[in-house]
């Protein structure tokens, strides 16, 4: 297979690497090039998109003019604009539904009468400036507001499994909080409290501002408390890649598609007002 991917950035080499190590053929498309010359004269069989969150609708309204199958890195924008004219086959890249253990987690949850489900915790926390080391964090699209930053969609991943898991919501709580210490535009901390429409409550925990490392989710019962703890693992975007090339070959469909994209933005829209 040979693949455009536009985006060259920390998401963007590893899928590039772990394609070229899957044997297929990957072309950049740097963000002065003009991603339809390219398509015309390389003729791939996939786009990846991996540019700031800000471009990707745009990004995809190109190349979904040459009716070739898409994968549009988290989140799905920074905005619901022209969300709705996204058409055709589309992968949305929401890496963690690929992940075994989570994969696993989530099947335990699925046998639990939900209505014995006490509480449910989703902590993901770290450190913006140890992201990436070898650059300033405070240019970094996570740091700036019009490139579509702040902790709730560069952490939606969390938002993302949680409407896997238990379904559509009946209403949204949250506080948003900057971190003054980072000198950041965006929100650095999300608090929320999501209730679902199967009656389960729980709370989401997302910053960006916090020293120590976390990424966990626990789901009390009336008999038993379930656990996931994330493990860093290169397989499940190994996984993604495998189930993208699938979906070019018409052996598979999305797995995330761009409604669960959109449902992701309409529960953070909740949140900031700002979609």
């Amino acid at each position: 297979m040979k693949l455009v991917i536009v985006g060259l950035g920390s998401i963007g080499k590893r899928h590039q690497k772990n394609l070229q190590n899957l044997g297929h053929i990957v072309i950049p498309c740097h963000q002065n090039d003009d991603l339809k010359t390219v398509i015309k004269e390389t003729k791939p069989d996939g786009v990846i998109i991996c540019n700031p969150t800000s471009e990707h609708i745009k990004t995809a309204l190109a190349a979904s003019q040459f009716n070739l199958p898409l994968l549009i890195e988290k989140p799905l924008s920074h905005n619901l604009n022209n969300t709705d004219k996204l058409t055709g086959n589309i992968l949305v890249g929401y890496c963690l539904r690929f992940d075994q253990s989570l994969k696993e987690f989530k099947n335990q949850i699925d046998k639990l009468n939900k209505k014995e489900i006490k509480s449910v915790k989703i902590v993901c926390q770290s450190w913006l400036p140890d992201w990436r080391a070898k650059s300033d964090y405070r240019k970094s699209y996570s740091a700036k507001k019009d490139l579509g930053g702040g902790v709730l969609l560069d952490l939606s991943h969390e938002i993302d499994y949680a409407l896997w898991f238990f379904g559509p919501i009946k209403s949204v709580k949250g506080k948003l909080t900057k971190a003054e210490n980072l000198k950041i535009e965006t929100e650095a901390i999300a608090d929320l409290d999501l209730q679902f429409k199967t009656g389960v409550k729980a709370n989401i925990y997302l910053s960006y501002a916090d020293r120590s490392s976390e990424r966990y989710c626990e789901v009390v019962t009336n008999s038993q408390v379930l656990r996931w703890d994330y493990q860093p693992n290169n397989e499940m975007y190994v996984e993604e890649m495998k189930h993208f090339i699938n979906i070019i070959k018409g052996k598979q469909k999305p797995l995330v598609t761009v409604k669960d994209g959109v449902q992701v933005l309409r529960v953070i829209k909740k949140l900031s007002g700002k979609l």
